[in-house]
């Protein structure tokens, strides 16, 4: 007896019709897809974590550690941008029409972080909370940004 089962298609299909068959697949695979939900919480709390690190290191004078967090965090953000993009077995790269998004949060993300901790300096504070609530400002800016950037990519693939 044989392992193997015989199937016969139950629907035949022309040559045209499988190559538009062929080309929906392809096109599925090429639409981006949304950001997974811990994505956005994971870089949230790493952002945070950092900012607070990046305080008390200037506040303590530990300068070497300016740079052991910097590694660590661009470690775990390469990390996780590359599970994500390939999640699915299928390595993906931006839409070109979300390119302009990305980049106007990157910015505000920036703005957003660099503002929060000139206004907290210029409260009196000191290291720690200045570039702490530059981290938390960046994290749930960044938040935000995926929040947004799901909502977008629906919003496109149900027009579609």
């Amino acid at each position: 007896m044989s392992d193997s089962v015989s199937v016969e298609p139950s629907v035949e299909l022309s040559a045209a019709e499988a190559l538009r068959l062929a080309d929906r697949a392809r096109e599925a695979a090429r639409a981006p897809q949304e950001l997974p939900t811990w994505y956005g919480v994971t870089f949230a709390v790493g952002f945070s974590l950092y900012g607070i690190g990046l305080g008390y290191a200037l506040w303590a004078d530990v300068s070497w550690l300016l740079g052991v967090l910097g590694a660590g965090f661009a470690a775990l953000s390469g990390a996780l941008a590359g599970v994500v993009s390939r999640r699915g077995g299928v390595a993906r790269g931006m839409a070109p029409s979300l390119a302009g998004p990305a980049a106007r949060a990157v910015l505000l993300l920036f703005a957003g972080a660099l503002g929060v901790a000139g206004v907290v300096h210029l409260l009196g504070a000191d290291a720690r909370w200045s570039f702490g609530g530059a981290g938390v400002t960046a994290g749930v800016l960044f938040w935000l940004a995926v929040t947004r950037l799901n909502a977008r990519i629906r919003r496109e693939s149900e027009e579609a």
